[in-house]
């Protein structure tokens, strides 16, 4: 082996890891779940040319709002479907390039502020990281929001020219903000640090945040008017009012307030030490991080944390907040103690992520959900249902009498005609999971199909 491919033993070693973790059982590992099956029938409808849309009993929703991402994940998933054909695997396969891309990302911007060991030490602690992998994998926003966000600091970070360097970072940003709508909380960050530019008369500085933050802000907007087109009036500020601002049945501080305890648990624990030490990296130690790609990133933190803390408790809600900390989490690490003995923290933390995601601590698998797509599509094809588990949909061959019955709960604003099934729709057999008192009151009508159920209609129903 040539003394070139020895430096870089490291850098070859994390890639492994990365793509093991990352193609290992592509379409089973996590499984997949509700939000995704919602992604992933809207990408099916593009591919088979029905549209942008959503089926809802036997409507389509065009441009659906509520589902809180953009065109940069469901079209990429429907050209994968239309290319290998409708499969979680083709769905999902895109999404493994956003992960790849986040890591060659989050790699050069810690060598840009930390050098060589930081860049290695920050790519390690990313592909290791369980959440990561098994948030990255399925068809969701938050990884693929995360790379733009990379993008977005690295123009921060290494484009000279103010202008440039705004323009850069404001399509890097605004793509962000089209990807996953709770990234529009780049904004207000944005704005912290042209504050603080202003108060120093670094007038450069606040004409390149001001641009970017522009720039950003009118990326998403067409998209949003789209949205807007195809949805019901004042449904978008009941749904912020809802899951953002505490309203209807989530009080505000709702984690802090309700389920204290929730944050000593491993996931969160282990975010407060990222955060300490994310920002001792960021303000206690050197690093070639400019002031405002600190302040953005130390706002943007703190602002996914309070969203975290005022939602149900989902730890896929200070996931970014938890990865834009990374690349500062070494050189924290080496701010508070001495070298060897950072090195051999930051290495237990790796070797502790890598065992917990290849034993799959991290989610179950989909053999499950795989069995009853099996089971529904050999022994109820000519049984008219009602599908109530949008993972489970999205899986199924289609089929004219399966038809998509949300829950009321996806979007409190949805107008009744897509969730109210019509007298003839009323007889169709459920799909669905139950509890044990559904169990109990229903079982003389329970056909078992994996861990779901079909529920078949009333004797007499008509």
């Amino acid at each position: 082996m040539s003394f070139r491919w020895k430096q870089h033993l490291p850098e070859i070693a994390i890639a492994a890891v990365a793509l093991y973790f990352t193609y290992r059982e592509l379409g089973s590992f996590p499984r997949s779940w509700f939000d995704e099956g919602l992604f992933i029938m809207i990408a099916k409808n593009v591919a088979s040319g029905q549209g942008y849309a959503i089926p809802l009993l036997d409507h389509f929703w065009y441009y659906p709002y509520f589902v809180a991402i953009g065109p940069t994940i469901i079209l990429p998933a429907a050209l994968s479907i239309k290319i290998f054909g409708p499969s979680v695997e083709a769905a999902r396969l895109p999404m493994t390039f956003y992960i790849l891309g986040s890591a060659i990302l989050l790699y050069f911007f810690a060598w840009r502020i930390g050098g060589k060991a930081n860049a290695r030490w920050s790519a390690a602690l990313l592909v290791t990281l369980s959440a990561f992998v098994n948030t990255g994998k399925p068809v969701l926003g938050e990884i693929p929001g995360f790379f733009f966000l990379m993008l977005g600091f690295l123009a921060m970070t290494r484009v000279k020219r103010p202008v440039t360097r705004g323009i850069a970072g404001g399509l890097a940003f605004g793509l962000a903000i089209l990807t996953k709508l709770p990234n529009a909380l780049v904004l207000p960050a944005l704005g912290v640090a042209w504050i603080v530019a202003l108060w120093r008369r670094e007038w450069k500085e606040a004409a390149s945040l001001t641009i970017g933050g522009v720039l950003a802000a009118l990326i998403y907007v067409p998209w949003r008017w789209l949205e807007i087109v195809h949805t019901p009036v004042g449904s978008f500020v009941e749904e912020v009012n809802k899951f953002v601002l505490g309203g209807g049945d989530i009080p505000l501080m709702n984690v802090l307030r309700n389920n204290p305890e929730l944050l000593l648990r491993l996931p969160y624990l282990a975010f407060f030490v990222m955060l300490a030490a994310g920002l001792a990296g960021m303000w206690l130690a050197p690093s070639k991080a400019t002031r405002s790609v600190k302040l953005v990133v130390t706002t943007l933190t703190l602002l996914y944390f309070l969203y975290f803390v005022n939602s149900y408790g989902w730890y896929r809600h200070v996931l970014t907040a938890h990865l834009i900390l990374i690349p500062f989490v070494p050189i924290g690490f080496a701010r508070f103690f001495r070298k060897d003995i950072a090195a051999v923290l930051l290495s237990t933390i790796v070797v502790s992520q890598t065992i917990w995601q290849y034993t799959h601590q991290g989610s179950g698998n989909d053999a499950a959900l795989a069995r009853a797509v099996e089971i529904i599509a050999r022994d109820f094809r000519d049984t008219d249902l009602l599908i109530e588990e949008s993972e489970v949909f999205a899986q199924l061959p289609e089929n004219p009498r399966w038809l998509f019955l949300p829950r009321s709960t996806v979007a409190p604003s949805m107008p009744e005609i897509y969730k109210t099934p019509n007298p003839a729709q009323r007889c169709f057999a459920h799909v669905r999971k139950l509890n044990e008192e559904e169990t109990e009151a229903w079982k003389k009508r329970i056909v078992p199909v994996g861990s779901y159920a079909v529920v078949r209609p009333e004797f007499g129903c008509r």
